[in-house]
């Protein structure tokens, strides 16, 4: 009898699980800004790739790989804004501390037992892609719908970035046009960013040193979240169609 055999609709999953492996390595060495981030993005389209498949045994330790690597990350974005004073001294002490628990993260075996077993994962068919796929554009646009709650936006905004990641990453899998998504996840990346540097800012409001910086970021966070609300008003009436 002919067996049929089913082929995957995406991108080659090689490139990003050596990408992957490749940051590990590198930050195995030193934590450096490149690769925190790298190792991020990494795990993150490799999540959305098992979601693809409905595979979904492995996508709590990329999950936890990612969240690993998160404090990090956030410490480097503050470290890019040239901040000055006693505060740049204590980041710099914190981000320490945290990228020495990051290396021992990755030193343990359980990373090296997430490569070994997303190597063998089977490439996702279409049948599976593309209910997935349906799925995550419902999401983004429940998402969106609680913008509608004035009480509840600063919350869905952080649900529709996290989404809008996903389904984004969903797309450029697919080899698809991932622009206007990519624009919309940029304005609300940047609007997270600042939140978590408020949310420092807030935890020293006693320093008068700081009192500037804290409302230049009330600024910027406005500013920011007019461009994300009108960047998504732009693309929700198209969200089916990508």
């Amino acid at each position: 009898m002919l067996q049929l055999v089913k082929t995957s609709p995406l991108l080659p999953v090689d490139t990003w699980l050596g990408e992957l492996a490749r940051q590990i390595e590198r930050l195995q060495v030193a934590v450096e800004p490149d690769p925190v981030h790298r190792l991020r993005v990494a795990a993150g389209r490799l999540s959305v790739w098992l979601e693809l498949g409905a595979r979904h045994s492995l996508r709590p330790d990329l999950w936890r790989l990612r969240r690993s690597a998160a404090t990090v990350r956030d410490l480097d974005v503050l470290a890019a804004q040239d901040l000055e004073g006693a505060w740049t001294e204590t980041l710099r002490q914190e981000r320490a501390v945290e990228a020495a628990c990051l290396r021992a993260a990755l030193n343990s075996p359980r990373v090296e037992a997430l490569l070994e077993g997303l190597v063998v994962v089977p490439e996702p068919d279409a049948v599976n892609v593309r209910s997935a796929i349906q799925h995550m554009k419902r999401r983004v646009q429940r998402a969106g719908d609680g913008l509608d709650d004035p009480k509840d936006k600063d919350s869905a905004l952080h649900r529709l970035r996290r989404r809008v990641r996903r389904l984004r990453y969903a797309l450029d899998w697919l080899g698809s046009d991932s622009t206007d998504l990519r624009t919309l996840q940029e304005h609300l990346g940047g609007l997270n960013d600042l939140a978590v540097e408020l949310a420092r800012l807030e935890a020293r409001a006693g320093d008068p040193a700081l009192e500037s910086r804290r409302h230049a970021v009330l600024h910027e966070i406005q500013e920011r979240r007019s461009r994300a609300l009108e960047a998504w008003k732009s693309i929700r009436p198209r969200i089916g169609e990508l």
